[in-house]
């Protein structure tokens, strides 16, 4: 999965998170999901590629769930905002 995929998967997911749990603290500690699933991804890939990895490889786990996360806060931020406003109306 290329990383535009990941931030669109991240963004969806934390959207929906927002929306399914009213506890927010709950919601936000559920995003946790997301960079361990991107780690488990960084890792599989590796495994199916072997030919491909380089020195800086290991960097990948540091960096690539990077934005999938920043993604996933912003779809919950959203969710929250949407579920807020139809809560008061």
């Amino acid at each position: 999965m290329a990383i535009e995929g990941a931030i669109l998967l991240a963004t969806a997911f934390g959207f929906i998170v927002a929306i399914l749990i009213s506890n927010a603290k709950l919601g936000c500690a559920s995003l946790l999901i997301v960079p361990v699933a991107m780690i488990f991804q960084i890792s599989r890939w590796q495994d199916q590629n072997p030919e491909a990895i380089r020195s800086t490889s290991g960097l990948d786990f540091l960096f690539v769930p990077f934005w999938p996360i920043i993604a996933a806060l912003c779809g919950f931020a959203v969710g929250l905002i949407l579920r807020k406003q139809n809560d008061e109306s």
